[in-house]
């Protein structure tokens, strides 16, 4: 049976650990030792969750994609059928458990709103688009809340 990623890098870590720890003799080598410990720690920290985190994402995704095309079915602007076209064309549900694929489904879900981005934009101003306007800010709202999250606060500043 071959190791869970998160098992490799622990033991990737312990080696480190064992190797080069005891040579490190200044203030300064530990400091930067021990940071470089901390980001196996945030390397590993959401493996337990991750497949239900995707899969909670994914579905809110989807769902903020399907509340834009409900909006976007009266709307004449320029722009809005290739929105309606794009918005025909959502990629497929993984089918499955495995992380890879529900990381590619949730990177196509993101891309579809990339797509969009300059029309749902636009809705912010454009009279012909208000009907866009709820959407787009729910969907500024996940995206906002989404970094937030994923943010590592020890390679942030302040």
């Amino acid at each position: 049976m071959r190791p869970y990623p998160e098992e490799i890098l622990r033991t990737i870590q312990a080696g480190v650990m064992s190797h080069f720890a005891p040579e490190l003799t200044s203030t300064y080598a530990k400091a930067q030792f021990g940071f470089s410990m901390l980001l196996f720690s945030v390397a590993t920290r959401d493996y337990d969750s991750a497949v239900p985190d995707l899969l909670e994402a994914i579905a809110t995704l989807r769902s903020l994609l399907e509340g834009t095309q409900k909006a976007l079915a009266d709307v004449t602007a320029d722009g809005a059928e290739d929105a309606r076209a794009v918005l025909a064309a959502l990629p497929p549900a993984a089918g499955g458990l495995r992380l890879s694929a529900l990381r590619t489904e949730h990177e196509a879900l993101r891309a579809v709103i990339s797509q969009l981005a300059p029309l749902i934009e636009r809705a912010a101003d454009d009279p012909e688009l208000a009907a866009l306007r709820p959407s787009r800010s729910v969907i500024y709202a996940y995206l906002s809340a989404d970094a937030r999250r994923r943010m590592v606060p020890i390679l942030t500043a302040g």
